[in-house]
């Protein structure tokens, strides 16, 4: 036992902060260009936004909303997490964080402005009483 102590330690050192095998596939099954299909928010239909543009290109993205609004900056990815973790790192400072589902031809998520006071989603749906905003994706 003292022996695999040692090795565990340095296993889990070397591993430590490295994306998991399944969150490059994420990453690799989002890349390219994304529109927005549909989208809720305070459970009701948000389609305010629909025709918005989100483009994924390494670990970068870019934004172009239906409202004319450009955003750009870094996405992460925890797909460890359960649900699956994303998080959008504007150039600007601004973070937004959400859970999500990525497929070749599909792509949901519900996603919060980070603050102190707003956590994290943890469900693809909204009511009247939840921040989030679930959008749906197609190619």
């Amino acid at each position: 036992m003292q022996k695999t102590l040692p090795a565990l330690i340095i296993s889990l050192l070397l591993n430590a902060g490295f994306p998991s095998a399944q969150g490059d596939d994420d990453l690799q099954t989002l890349q390219g260009e994304w529109t927005v299909a549909a989208a809720e928010q305070r459970g009701r239909p948000f389609d305010v936004i629909v025709g918005g543009v989100l483009t994924i290109a390494d670990d970068r993205f870019e934004l172009l909303t239906a409202a004319g609004n450009a955003f750009e900056g870094q996405i992460r990815i925890d797909a460890a997490q359960s649900p699956r973790q994303l998080d959008f790192i504007h150039d600007d400072g601004l973070l937004w964080e959400a859970i999500y589902v990525a497929q070749p031809d599909f792509f949901r998520l519900n996603y919060v402005e980070a603050d102190a006071d707003t956590a994290r989603p943890t469900m693809f749906v909204t009511t009247a009483d939840t921040p989030g905003t679930v959008i749906v994706m197609q190619r």
